[in-house]
């Protein structure tokens, strides 16, 4: 997914924000989620906008 990040397919920004939103209904194992949802925004920050 990264490299689809790097070459600006949009599909690739779908599914972080996919990601993104089922990470922060997750009730579970917060600790774990809580630092995808961090690489997932300096992703996002990196590579496209939301």
């Amino acid at each position: 997914m990264v490299d689809d990040l790097v070459d600006g397919e949009p599909a690739a920004l779908a599914r972080l924000r996919a990601a993104d939103k089922a990470l922060r209904e997750q009730r579970e194992d917060r600790h774990r989620a809580d630092a995808l949802l961090e690489l997932i925004a300096t992703y996002v920050e990196d590579y496209g906008n939301w």
